[in-house]
């Protein structure tokens, strides 16, 4: 598969607008001051992890992402929590002026982690 290209600007956007939607959402907030998770933090992680899922990585590389995603996700996730989530992915994706292509990418990559980690 060829690499995309996603600008930084509209990954920084993407996953802005993506944390503003799940902090509407009473899961998420409780579920992130449970942890007392540092937005910030975990917004810098999901810029890294869509940079190098966009990046047309090999089967090599994609199955060292499950591992990451297993490692950073080392609670249950719920099946219906994780459609909630990657439907806000979605969302949003399909709110911004972004490329088919890369959206299409982006939604096949994710959905196939997140197959990997329910």
């Amino acid at each position: 598969m060829m690499p995309i290209l996603l600008e930084q600007e509209k990954v920084n956007e993407l996953v802005d607008r993506f944390y503003d939607k799940l902090l509407k959402d009473s899961y998420y907030i409780n579920m992130f001051n449970e942890r007392n998770t540092d937005i910030e933090l975990l917004k810098e992680r999901q810029r890294v992890f869509i940079n190098r899922l966009v990046a047309g990585k090999s089967d090599q590389e994609q199955g060292k992402q499950v591992s990451q995603v297993k490692e950073r996700h080392p609670f249950q996730i719920a099946p219906d929590r994780a459609a909630i989530w990657f439907g806000k992915l979605k969302e949003t994706m399909d709110e911004m002026d972004m490329d088919d292509s890369v959206k299409k990418q982006l939604t096949e990559k994710v959905d196939f982690l997140l197959n990997k980690i329910i």
